[in-house]
């Protein structure tokens, strides 16, 4: 070759090379959502001798830790470099692997678990999902300093149910005494046995099995550090036996569409991992922690508290505080075990999790949602695991929609609107409905039958309820304007089964454009103070405002040219009287003439539900311009939506107003869901003496659980007490809805409540059987009798400092046993059972 010739040949290299790069860049740039893809992992494919072979594949992922440790010596076994020799060494040194599996391997990185990164652990997570579409399970060896939490984020995100064991060692690789190779060895005949399917990710080191949402490292230097607090190592392994003698609860999803978490890391980039800290309580606590965090900016923070979660009173006036900046918190025990119950106001009961597992938990929520009542729902479903046989008899059914139903569409905006359906029927019971965007193949929400606090519940910014006449909805926002979607809900049983989809095609209004004098056809809003429509005679239109009130003109409303401002007022004074309570934004609306419509027209506003205590219900008002005084029309509520038909245009706003119990023909206050129910009866009493009220809806749930708040409120109103009650010292006052807190300072000073040993009430704790009955024990003065035994058959499990006042009460006939004669006393009170007793006492008492 002349020097021409390869001076040519060197410029099209280049070039090609050039070109090679800018095609790389753009494909990267092109899939932002996959940063890591699977094909961009050199995972090493199958070899002909694997895929030939009996025995299963198995990969083993190295990332360092002390199992790949180098030591000073042989005898130095805290003396050492983790994450040093590669993983394909020590596998390649593990004697008669290829009796137990074929083996490959991939190193990942190479260095201590802490040092890893929450990018680093999605990155990993993605590898090994890519790893398992080609091997029959996967090993992943990590240090164990933060084993833990790898493992968990692991378990919550891979979505392959082909087992996954994490392994490491407590001593490095080349000492005298290392558990290192064993457990490595023991880890792959792990994977290779299949045992662990559908398990999630499970940790093995010392020949135990854990499961990865509950194991923690309990010693820092024991071989036999990591335990599960209360339930247990899932199994073992003794040589060539593997015993299995619990499984997790997502084990019994194996198959299942929701077998998977709501966390796929393909759907989103690493930058969505939110900032979660952890901030731990102790005597006298301060909250600058707290208040620094949030200041910083951080999503999430989890408190490691005492006891049962308790906090100090700095800390929690910071993290009221903190909520207030959005900041959602999950409470979790320092103590090593135990279960946090009853979520409210930003806070999340942590379950079992202990703080860096429900961190864990908080970071994903947060990166797929920054709905609360969204991330509660995951912790109390994908957190908890809590096993639950409904029936014994496999359900193969799937739910089922009315005859007619379908999927409709209302409010339609530019970027907002809002979907309805019926109620679907299922032989066991309907869990949740899917939401998809058909289009894109992806699920934009979940509606959850269970609705918060039996009226209202919240998901990914958007709103969801079961309203009156069993509908449901779900308010869509962050669409295009002017695009053509197609949305399917399906609904979902326990068992995963699901129902065909109802579907609907939709167009969102196109984008606004300045409204001109004279302009006709159905405008649209734009996101300002104001929003202007104008509308030919007869036809018909939407107009919005920044997704807080839409209002709908139908065809024929006016035989005239229609235009119609919407304008939000800032300045309120003179507006709102005192003890008015305003939880929406007011509203004026204007039209061009001054006649009322012909046909009435309708809107709908967005109101804070949160505002809403339990005793009143949302309600909208307009303003009489001539008497200077707010008018209630009322409306129908759809979640934190009231809609209603209006003749005229003024000024709108949504208020608070008291509850108004339902009366029957006799006067006596009636329910739509108690009647034929066994404490019909005294339900009725109780509602005439205003000592219980419904919900909006018109029902009573007397089957629902009653919290603690709820059954404070509902004792103090049959006892009537005089005075405001003592002032509350309790560490979580701030939590108690004002609703309830004249009650709990009534009880308070009779001497009926407490607190627990931490100083806090928990308000929104689900009462049980003992804490209810000790209560009316206390209410009725009764001495309780020292070493008392209970006429229940299970009296050795009610608690010492329970079974004098429990033992009182059903000697007066106020209590019964459940079926058996059990007492059940840490099972939760039902709503019909807290008025039974309540009537019972007020017998006594006469």
């Amino acid at each position: 070759m002349n020097h021409l010739d390869y001076a040519t040949s060197k410029r099209s290299f280049i070039s090609l090379l050039f070109l090679s790069l800018l095609i790389a860049l753009s494909t990267m740039l092109a899939h932002p959502t996959s940063a890591r893809a699977a094909e961009a992992i050199p995972i090493p494919p199958l070899t002909d001798s694997f895929k030939q072979s009996p025995l299963p594949n198995v990969i083993v992922i190295g990332t360092g830790g002390t199992l790949a440790g180098k030591a000073a010596d042989q005898t130095s076994f805290q003396n050492y470099r983790a994450g040093t020799y590669p993983i394909a060494d020590l596998v390649s040194q593990l004697p008669n692997k290829d009796k137990i599996a074929d083996v490959a391997t991939y190193q990942f990185g190479n260095k201590g678990s802490g040092s890893y990164s929450m990018s680093d652990l999605y990155d990993l997570s993605l590898a090994v999902d890519a790893a398992l579409e080609q091997y029959d399970g996967a090993v992943v060896t990590s240090g164990t300093d933060t084993m833990e939490e790898i493992a968990y984020f692991l378990n919550l995100t891979v979505r392959s149910e082909k087992p996954v064991v994490v392994t490491g060692a407590m001593r490095p690789w080349d000492v005298i005494g290392t558990d290192a190779p064993a457990n490595l060895y023991n880890a792959i005949k792990l994977a290779g046995s299949g045992k662990t399917k559908s398990f999630g990710t499970v940790l093995m080191l010392n020949d135990v099995i854990h499961a990865a949402r509950e194991v923690t490292k309990s010693n820092s230097h024991r071989m036999d550090t990591f335990q599960t607090p209360m339930v247990g190592a899932l199994g073992y392994i003794d040589e060539t036996n593997i015993r299995i003698y619990r499984v997790p609860a997502k084990r019994l999803k194996a198959g299942k569409p929701d077998w998977a978490t709501p966390f796929n890391l393909k759907t989103i980039t690493k930058d969505k991992l939110p900032a979660v800290e952890i901030v731990y309580a102790y005597q006298d606590a301060a909250g600058g922690a707290i208040t620094g965090f949030a200041n910083e900016g951080v999503k999430g923070i989890v408190t490691a508290g005492t006891g049962a979660g308790g906090i100090s009173s700095k800390m929690s006036t910071a993290r009221s505080n903190a909520i207030k900046q959005g900041v959602i918190f999950v409470t979790t025990t320092r103590t090593g075990s135990g279960t946090m119950y009853g979520s409210s106001n930003g806070i999340i009961a942590g379950d079992s999790l202990n703080a860096q597992h429900a961190r864990i938990m908080l970071l994903l929520s947060l990166a797929f949602s920054n709905d609360y009542n969204t991330i509660k729902q995951w912790f109390e479903t994908v957190g908890t695991q809590e096993i639950k046989l409904a029936s014994q008899v496999p359900d193969n059914k799937a739910p089922e929609w009315p005859a007619g139903g379908s999927l409709e569409a209302l409010n339609v905006g530019q970027t907002a609107l809002t979907l309805t359906w019926p109620s679907a029927v299922d032989n066991i019971g309907v869990t949740q409905y899917r939401i998809y965007d058909t289009g894109s193949n992806t699920v934009v929400g979940s509606v959850y039958p269970t609705v918060t606090n039996g009226v209202y519940s919240t998901v990914s910014g958007s709103t969801y309820s079961s309203v009156t006449g069993s509908v449901y909805y779900y308010n869509l926002s962050g669409l295009t304007a002017g695009t053509t979607y197609t949305f399917t809900v399906k609904a979902e049983d326990a068992a995963g089964n699901q129902s065909v989809g109802l579907s609907k095609t939709v167009q969102t209004l196109p984008a606004s454009r300045p409204s001109r004098p004279g302009s006709s056809g159905g405008g649209a809003a734009s996101t300002s103070s104001k929003s202007e429509l104008t509308i030919a005679p007869s036809g018909t239109g939407t107009v919005s405002l920044n997704n807080a009130i839409w209002i709908t003109i139908p065809a024929g409303a006016s035989g005239q040219e229609l235009r119609v401002t919407v304008e939000e007022l800032t300045n309120q004074s003179n507006l709102i009287s005192e003890g008015s309570k305003l939880i929406s934004p007011i509203f004026e609306i204007l039209k061009n003439f001054s006649e009322n419509f012909d046909k009435p027209v309708t809107i709908s506003f967005l109101f804070d539900p949160a505002k809403v205590e339990a005793n009143q219900h949302p309600s909208v008002f307009y303003y009489d311009e001539e008497k200077k005084t707010w008018i209630e029309i009322g409306g129908t509520v759809q979640d934190n939506q009231i809609k209603v038909d209006v003749d005229h245009f003024t000024k709108f706003a949504v208020f608070a107003v008291e509850n108004k119990a339902a009366e029957t023909t006799e006067g006596k206050p009636s329910f739509s869901d108690t009647t034929g129910h066994w404490a019909e009866a005294a339900i009725k009493w109780a509602s005439s003496q205003n000592i219980v009220s419904g919900y909006p809806d018109g029902s009573f749930k007397p089957d629902h659980s009653v919290t603690r708040a709820e059954f404070t409120l509902m004792l103090m109103n049959v006892l009537k007490p005089q005075g405001e009650g003592r002032a509350l010292e309790l560490t979580d006052k701030d939590t108690i809805g004002a609703w309830a807190q004249k009650a709990v300072a009534q009880s308070v000073e009779a001497g009926i409540i407490k607190g627990y040993e931490d100083g806090t009430f928990r308000p929104n704790t689900q009462i049980n059987r003992a804490e209810l009955v000790s209560m009316i024990a206390a209410a009725l003065k009764l001495a309780p009798q020292a070493d008392a035994t209970t006429g229940f058959t299970d009296d050795s499990m009610i608690p010492k400092w329970a079974k004098g006042s429990i033992e009182a009460i059903r000697k007066l006939g106020v209590i019964e046993g459940r079926d058996g004669n059990r007492f059940e006393p840490t099972e939760t009170a039902t709503r019909a059972e807290a008025v039974t007793i309540l009537l019972k006492m007020t017998q006594t008492k006469k």
